[in-house]
């Protein structure tokens, strides 16, 4: 008998440390939902956060090292396409005296994206002086590589008048 009611209280412990809840380890967890995946989009509003910072350093790092910007410029009925390097684009950048306000504002965000290639469009007026001196569209392609979006090609248009 006294055998029993151990076997008994044994099975009834067992069974109820069975069904108490374990607490998880849930750092992992909230440490996955704080970091945030930087996106192709928030890559182009870097991109334009260190172009009006003049910050070449971060701009250099957010671009291929090869990469060409091409350019349609319209004035009127004239086109004329113009392709430039980074590093003439950076030193053009530099070259703006400091006294020179400029602004590319965006006015429309759109992308494509998977997990490895994205492009972004924007649609944009670009101020310089406080002036408006021109008007037209971005397409960004992106590639992402070592935890980051690249910029690999930017083509524009800039319409003026």
């Amino acid at each position: 008998m006294r055998h029993l009611f151990i076997i008994i209280f044994v099975l009834a412990f067992a069974k109820a440390n069975s069904q108490q809840t374990i607490p998880q380890d849930t750092t992992q967890l909230e440490i996955k939902e704080k970091i945030k995946i930087p996106t192709a989009v928030d890559a182009v509003r870097n991109f334009f956060k260190n172009f009006h910072a003049r910050d070449t350093t971060a701009l250099k790092e957010s671009m291929l090292t090869n990469m060409q910007l091409t350019s349609m410029i319209i004035k009127g009925e004239e086109r004329k396409i113009s392709t430039i390097t980074t590093s003439l684009f950076l030193k053009d950048l530099i070259a703006i005296p400091d006294s020179i306000p400029f602004e590319e504002r965006l006015i429309e965000i759109s992308y494509d994206s998977d997990t490895q290639i994205a492009t972004v469009t924007t649609t944009y007026e670009f101020y310089y002086n406080k002036f408006l001196s021109h008007v037209g569209t971005n397409k960004f392609t992106l590639f992402f590589i070592d935890d980051k979006w690249i910029i690999t090609s930017i083509a524009d248009t800039r319409i003026f008048g």
